[in-house]
């Protein structure tokens, strides 16, 4: 092999990982992605003080995205606990279009176990049927009490 054939083999091997790699983030770029933060509210003033718990959702895809319901997934079960009216400091109707790295918070009561069933995860579903769940430390504090 000379010089000029080990020249063209590394052009032809750069294009193909280049290529492999350009691949990889159209598809990655056409994926819902949601990020989801159970924490921990504090309400002031005129705020119902039994709402002390809150999902934030933040769409990290590149597109915009409905998220229609919130909650908590239990621990071995597929059960979840839905909030079908959340309450949003913002005014804004439910459900939800979230636009490129948006978010909204939903605030409710804190999640109780259900049927001896203790708190997993938190989850939002968005209306083409995507599911993403998150955790957080206040969310495992939260479940360790078992709310």
């Amino acid at each position: 092999m000379n010089i000029i054939q080990g020249i063209t083999l590394a052009i032809a091997v750069l294009g193909a990982a280049l290529g492999i790699i350009n691949t990889w983030q159209a598809l990655d770029k056409s994926r819902v992605k949601l990020r989801v933060r159970p924490k921990h509210a504090i309400p002031i003033g005129v705020a119902d003080p039994r709402l002390t718990f809150c999902i934030e959702v933040t769409n990290l895809s590149a597109f915009a995205v409905t998220v229609d319901e919130t909650g908590v997934f239990y621990l071995g079960t597929d059960r979840r606990g839905a909030y079908t009216q959340p309450v949003l400091l913002d005014g804004k109707g439910w459900p939800r279009r979230l636009e490129a790295r948006s978010s909204v918070t939903v605030y409710g009561q804190p999640p109780s176990s259900e049927d001896g069933h203790l708190l997993k995860c938190a989850y939002a579903t968005t209306e083409c049927g995507v599911t993403r769940t998150g955790t957080s430390p206040a969310f495992k504090q939260l479940a360790a009490r078992g709310a």
